[in-house]
This record gives structure tokens, sequence and C-alpha cells, in this order.
């Protein structure tokens, strides 16, 4: 969490069911010392659950906006999905995602832009039900051959 005890600011990139459902569990659990400031969605005339001024419809606006401790990634076109992340990458910005066509073709050049930039690239939500299996993995077996 940030040292100044504000809530860790997310920018949520899509409001579908995953999207929905990430935000209501921030909502119900205010202990987590989470905020979703920014939502960003592709369609104006979709109907959704929160008012239309609750959402912005340029996802590149969250990749502006430096006020934003993260950005969640759960949209279901891989390739805008790609775009979007690998952009944050390259700013050094934190990035989960759930997009597992995204990761499935392109998972070595994301790390190796986490790697390059210095930002973070969480993708357990892809992967088992996000169970925090991937780092659990990698934490015990990277080391072998």
């Amino acid at each position: 969490m940030e040292s100044d005890n504000q809530p860790l600011r997310i920018g949520l990139i899509g409001f579908g069911c995953v999207g929905q459902g990430f935000y209501d569990i921030i909502q119900q659990q205010p202990g987590l010392d989470l905020t979703i400031t920014r939502i960003a969605v592709k369609s104006p005339d979709k109907p959704r659950s929160l008012p239309a001024d609750h959402f912005t419809y340029h996802a590149d606006e969250l990749l502006a906006d430096p006020t934003l401790d993260l950005l969640v990634e759960v949209i279901d076109d891989a390739a805008e999905a790609f775009r979007l992340v690998s952009a944050a990458l390259r700013q050094g910005r934190r990035v989960a995602t759930a997009n597992k066509a995204m990761l499935a073709r392109h998972l070595a050049e994301l790390v190796q832009l986490e790697q390059d930039f210095g930002g973070a690239l969480l993708y357990e939500a892809a992967v088992c039900g996000s169970i925090p299996i991937i780092r659990t993995l990698d934490s015990y077996f990277s080391h072998e051959p």
C-alpha cells in the first residue's frame, strides 16, 4: 500500500462480468484499502449497473493518469488488452490482467517489458481462478533446469 495511508487507487479497464464482479467485491470490502477511481469501457450504449458518469470510453485516459497506482485489465479483446498492458508496462506501471488469450500469445514479451521498464505484471487472475499459484511455483521451482 501507499506510504501516505491513502488507499491504493485502481484504474479498471473493462466492466463486464469480471470487471463488475471485481468492482462489487472492492465496494463490499472497505477494509482492503483499495479504491477504484476510474473505469474505462468500450461502449457507451451498453446498460450498466452504475451511472454513465462513472465511466470513460477511452482506456488510454487511464494510461495517461499518473494518480492511478494500479491498472486492472479485464477485457475480452486480447489484441487491445496487449496494446494497453504493454503500453502500461513501458511506462513502468503496475498492471493486473485476467486475459488468458493475451498471456498465451505474449507472456514472454510482457515479462521482458516488466523487467526492462520496472513495472509489475500480475497475471494470477488469468490462471486457476486467480489462485496465487504462478508466483508460488516460480518461487519454488525457478532454479530448476
